[in-house]
């Protein structure tokens, strides 16, 4: 089978870009092959029977990504089929955006999406609440499956001495260069907490507060997966209460790993799912002495986080049942693309 892939990222480090590709890899042994296409990139590209959209307004902020989105969605014909993976919506009425990004025109990207989409994954809860708050029309099939942990295997030991992590993708609402995130990393390393800082879109030449160990770049998924199960605490000190997904918690949850973060919504509520390894807490200032609480304390087995095989097995099952029709082949050699596929300029 080949379906088409849709996602709009600045960069290959994006954090939908990089799940983007994990999903594709994922995919590949259940038979299931997949035309990616970043909907930045303003070209001709092959549109197969089915086609998959990832989705999260802070993606479509921009005139030039929502507009490739909605040209996209009202291409689609009535004999293709579509569905969408939700790594974020913002509910009806949301106000309290602070450094979120507001995109403008996401009530009609929720009313396509919704028109369009024969499934429709959200990756928690919270997301899922969120997007339905719009009460759009759909007859679309509602699948909850939470984010997955890991994508490469990890060791379950973690380092020693103990140390905290904190990064991933530096933007407005948990960046390495605000004044919060600096005195933080300052409190814990004058009381002797070891703070990995890894920064994926910084360079070395950009001015981290000094910690115990700082990197920067894309790493790859061992490097990634070691940071994180190698750490004994994941903080997540983000500037934000309306984030309904984060994949770093998922991650760290895959190895058993403590998590400190603020009270955003997917952090409440996989707070409410995992209270012994989720902590909420708003004041920085008491994150050192919870840190210090969280590093000697034994780590935890059998959370039921799931892997990227089994995310990938339950969207495929959805995928071979939809009904393409005799207008498309449902089988594609590896390397070609079929002539009869529709062709859309985004």
């Amino acid at each position: 089978m080949l379906i088409s892939s849709f996602h709009a990222s600045v960069s290959h480090s994006c954090g939908i870009s990089i799940f983007s590709r994990h999903f594709r890899n994922a995919l590949s042994p259940l038979g299931i092959d997949v035309l990616e296409t970043n909907l930045r990139a303003a070209e001709m590209r092959a549109r197969a029977p089915i086609s998959l959209v990832h989705y999260a307004p802070s993606s479509f902020i921009s005139e030039e990504a929502s507009g490739a989105l909605v040209r996209l969605l009202t291409s689609l014909r009535d004999d293709e089929r579509l569905c969408v993976i939700l790594h974020g919506a913002h509910r009806y009425g949301e106000t309290r955006f602070e450094r979120d990004g507001i995109c403008p025109n996401q009530g009609n990207h929720i009313r396509l999406l919704s028109k369009k989409a024969d499934f429709i994954v959200a990756l928690s809860d919270s997301v899922a609440d969120a997007f339905q708050s719009w009460h759009s029309e759909s007859e679309a099939q509602f699948i909850r499956i939470d984010h997955p942990g890991l994508f490469a295997s990890a060791q379950g030991k973690r380092a020693i001495p103990p140390y905290a992590f904190v990064g991933g993708i530096s933007r407005p609402k948990k960046a390495y260069a605000s004044r919060r995130i600096g005195k933080l990393i300052e409190q814990c390393e004058s009381r002797d907490i070891r703070i990995w800082q890894h920064w994926t879109n910084a360079s070395h030449f950009c001015p981290f507060q000094n910690s115990w160990k700082q990197s920067c770049g894309l790493l790859t998924d061992i490097e990634w997966s070691s940071a994180i199960a190698g750490a004994s605490v994941v903080l997540c000190p983000y500037q934000s209460r309306i984030q309904t997904v984060s994949g770093l918690i998922s991650e760290a949850l895959s190895v058993g790993r403590f998590v400190v973060a603020t009270s955003f919504s997917a952090a409440l509520e996989m707070q409410r799912r995992t209270p012994a390894l989720i902590y909420v807490e708003n004041d920085l200032e008491r994150w050192p002495d919870l840190i210090s609480e969280l590093l000697p304390r034994p780590i935890y087995e059998d959370i039921r986080t799931p892997t990227w095989e089994a995310f990938a097995k339950r969207i495929s099952k959805e995928l071979f049942q939809l009904p393409i029709g005799d207008i498309y082949p449902s089988q594609f050699p590896k390397h070609v693309t079929d002539a009869r596929c529709a062709f859309c300029r985004v």
